[in-house]
């Protein structure tokens, strides 16, 4: 008799466990491709990033990407971009908001600096990490199809913003770092 108790307490335990966690915790970790244009504060032209995403549940998913850049025509950096929904059952709503943090690491060859004589001159190769904050929202257009828009603001490290035209003296672009505000929007594909 003094067996019941304890296995009815512990049966209500464990229906709670297996019953109580909500359909996002049940579900199995999903992959996607996103292809994003994005331009930055950073002095760089606006870029093409593709990102194949891992989604563990509904409420998170974390991005590894290729920065294409338009100027060069070629891959020239990478991205991680990791997002956190703001409402619960994000994958059931057509409309969903999300926070966001988004890193991205290029080397371009950029206009804008006194360089040797050749077919090479005028060009300069800088560097930038750049890292963003900030807020988007994920539109379901279809099944597993998804259009994304994003806005934030961030700073940047090793960049080319300001000022634009080279120093007269060094013919160097000043103005290293800095921060600066992102855009993007983009298309993502769930497997």
């Amino acid at each position: 008799m003094k067996k019941l108790p304890a296995t009815m307490i512990i049966s209500i335990l464990m229906i709670t466990g297996i019953f109580g966690q909500t359909t996002d915790a049940l579900k199995k970790t999903r992959y996607g491709l996103e292809l994003s244009q994005f331009i930055t504060g950073s002095g760089f032209a606006s870029g093409t990033e593709i990102y194949i995403t891992v989604i563990p549940d509904q409420k998170k998913n974390l991005s590894l990407g290729l920065y294409f850049c338009p100027e060069a025509k070629k891959i020239s950096g990478f991205s991680i971009h990791h997002e956190m929904s703001l409402i619960r059952s994000a994958g059931q709503k057509k409309v969903a908001p999300y926070a966001f943090y988004n890193m991205i690491y290029r080397i371009t060859k950029t206009r804008g600096v006194l360089a040797e004589n050749g077919p090479e001159a005028g060009y300069a190769t800088y560097k930038s990490l750049e890292h963003h904050l900030g807020v988007g929202v994920r539109i379901t257009l279809a099944k597993d199809l998804y259009l994304k828009s994003a806005v934030g603001y961030g700073v940047y490290l090793g960049s080319i913003k300001k000022p634009s035209d080279p120093n007269p003296v060094t013919g160097e672009i000043m103005g290293e770092n800095g921060f600066g505000a992102i855009a993007k929007i983009g298309i993502a594909f769930v497997i």
